[in-house]
């Protein structure tokens, strides 16, 4: 149903998360059944036209596939990253907004909490609910340069402020959040007060510079100004965790500017120190990639990573699921193919209805979006997969159509661990 509704989000407040909707503690993944190839069992998405509570927004956009500004409200879009809830829902963080640092100032950085009822082969409904968020704010003024929001006393943060991809929770329950413009590391607490200064990220090969984008804010403002070798738009889209709690691994999206071997640059980040402890790897990209899109851990040495190439609404796309190991330090990290996020089968048609101009729903299941930003490891045998929908731009599951946020449920025939 294209629903155009305004959520009211009626249990959140415009900066914290409250508890409500916590009733159901079971996890939606259906009963493991033995497959043989990665086979979709469970399907739900968030329709494109869904809004939550705030001012209205996209004064700065043209709109697209038929979704024009002004936008009534903060629009739930974008999912850059998403992490699991004990009561199975997630808390999903939107992207910068509207696809630039110059077009989002009214786009409100935040974190969504969002239970999906997944349709699957005995159940589920395929919706899912906004049940509130965390509104990402710097009232303590610990960023060094002017933000949008600046003079107010919240310093409410934005889309031209920050572009948040990637995102872990510590021990303690606060976020943090890889940067891309910086790119930098943001650390917030559990209700979405910025907790540290930004932190830039150190040249391993020369640790007396940061490695900055074209779109960092100290450069624009010629603040000890530092040659960019990271690409616009390359920073922070992937961020793990080590399972012991005790490391980041944030990842580049792309190579740096001066390397033509198409590596991206891994790094290791003390979580107790709050500082880089020098370690790093790279992650070779497939011939047919142009870039990452996310990166877990389910031991200390083994993740996922999302590769993929630039292209929506082609079923010869590249979108993979790579599984890696880490070797040692300053080493490329071992890869194979885990998940082929083109060819997934799909013998329950979880799907649902398929409208007209629609690609890859059949027998053989397809997520032919350009960003597909969120992987998280359920169990041994369960991966729950998220696209950005870039809103209103992206039309990869239709091309006359603006795509709604999907979430897919893959089953692997070999357990991970």
């Amino acid at each position: 149903m294209n629903k155009k509704t305004l959520l009211a989000v009626l249990c959140s407040t415009a900066l914290g998360l409250s508890a409500c909707n916590d009733d159901n503690k079971q996890d939606q993944t259906t009963p493991t059944e033995k497959v043989t190839e990665p086979t979709l069992v469970s399907f739900a998405k968030l329709d494109v036209a869904t809004y939550a509570a705030g001012p209205d927004s996209g004064k700065a956009v043209s709109g697209a596939n038929g979704i024009y500004p002004p936008f009534k409200g903060q629009p739930v879009q974008g999912f850059s990253a998403a992490l699991k809830n004990a009561d199975g829902s997630y808390m999903a963080m939107a992207d910068n907004g509207f696809g630039t640092q110059d077009n989002s100032a009214d786009f409100l950085l935040r974190i969504y909490k969002i239970k999906a009822d997944f349709k699957s082969k005995a159940k589920g409904t395929g919706q899912v609910a906004v049940q509130s968020f965390v509104q990402l704010r710097d009232p303590n003024k610990l960023i060094p340069f002017e933000i949008v929001n600046g003079n107010t006393a919240e310093r409410l943060l934005t889309g031209a402020d920050f572009d948040p991809e990637s995102m872990q929770r510590a021990a303690d329950g606060s976020y943090w959040i890889g940067d891309e413009f910086g790119p930098y590391l943001l650390h917030f607490s559990a209700q979405g007060v910025l907790l540290d200064a930004p932190i830039g990220l150190p040249n391993p090969l020369n640790p007396a510079q940061e490695l900055r984008s074209p779109q960092n804010q100290l450069n624009k403002a010629n603040i000890n100004y530092v040659e960019p070798l990271v690409g616009r738009s390359s920073g922070f889209e992937g961020m793990a965790i080590s399972p012991d709690g005790k490391y980041l691994y944030p990842l580049l999206e792309k190579p740096l500017l001066n390397d033509a071997t198409g590596r991206l640059l891994i790094s290791q980040f003390d979580l107790q120190k709050k500082a880089y402890t020098g370690v790093y790897y790279w992650f070779e990209l497939n011939s047919k990639a142009t870039n990452i899109g996310d990166f877990q851990l389910f031991n200390d040495k083994e993740g996922i990573i999302i590769e993929r190439d630039v292209s929506q609404n082609n079923l010869g796309g590249y979108k993979k699921l790579i599984r890696i190991k880490f070797n040692e330090p300053k080493q490329t990290v071992a890869r194979e193919d885990l998940v082929d996020l083109m060819k997934i089968a799909n013998p329950d048609a979880l799907y649902g209805t398929v409208r007209a101009g629609d690609i890859g729903t059949g027998k053989v299941f397809a997520f032919p979006f350009e960003t597909i930003e969120d992987v998280i490891i359920e169990n041994g045998t369960t991966l729950t997969v998220l696209n950005d929908n870039n809103f209103p731009g992206s039309s990869g599951r239709n091309a006359k159509l603006a795509d709604d946020n999907e979430i897919i449920q893959i089953r692997l025939p070999k357990a991970l661990f």
